[in-house]
């Protein structure tokens, strides 16, 4: 148990502080189809869901165990959310532009561990919510993809920018995108 701990913020800590060589470790094991979801995605988002539950509770005037299940609840189909349709959308892109030549495991690589930063940021933000401004650190995200492309799918610069700039944005966009639907759907949340 406290190596699976160990292991599920290590890896994050890696990306963020040694990218290169991080995500060249990553190219070179194995992983089959689900594993970085069941593994990795999973794990940080219950993290930041629990981390939703308990701070949103603690920061709540009244009705305080009513806001944080409701913000979790909001947090968890984000999350979840967000990360099923970035898979989704960026295998399109690759499956448009490269015919056959990546998988649903190699897009499930890039874009779960590129969720990284997202999952950091809602976990500080979530913590300390003064420290809002800290979103625009999500734009790190396009690096951990600019290192993605050159360890797993194997790009020249030349041939990353619009993979960089299609994977990012929606990596980035999608987890905003679907909490301003659900905040116009729950006004009082």
């Amino acid at each position: 148990m406290k190596r699976k701990i160990k292991k599920i913020v290590q890896q994050p800590w890696e990306l963020l502080t040694s990218t290169p060589a991080t995500w060249d470790k990553i190219a070179s094991i194995k992983i089959s189809k689900n594993e970085v979801r069941n593994r990795f995605v999973f794990p940080w988002i219950i993290i930041c869901v629990m981390v939703t539950f308990v701070f949103k509770s603690l920061y709540s005037a009244n009705k305080s165990i009513e806001t944080g299940f409701i913000n979790s609840i909001i947090s968890t189909v984000t999350l979840f959310g967000a990360y099923f349709l970035s898979k989704a959308v960026c295998f399109w892109y690759l499956r448009k532009h490269y015919q056959e030549k990546y998988s649903v495991v190699i897009v499930e690589i890039i874009v779960g561990y590129s969720f990284t930063t997202t999952f950091i940021i809602e976990i500080i933000t979530t913590i300390l919510p003064s420290l809002f401004y800290l979103q625009i650190l999500n734009i790190y995200t396009a690096y951990l993809i600019w290192e993605a492309c050159r360890a797993i799918l194997q790009l020249n610069e030349e041939e990353r920018g619009n993979i960089v700039l299609v994977f990012t944005s929606v990596i980035i966009l999608s987890p905003v995108i679907i909490d301003k639907i659900i905040h116009l759907m729950l006004p009082n949340a």
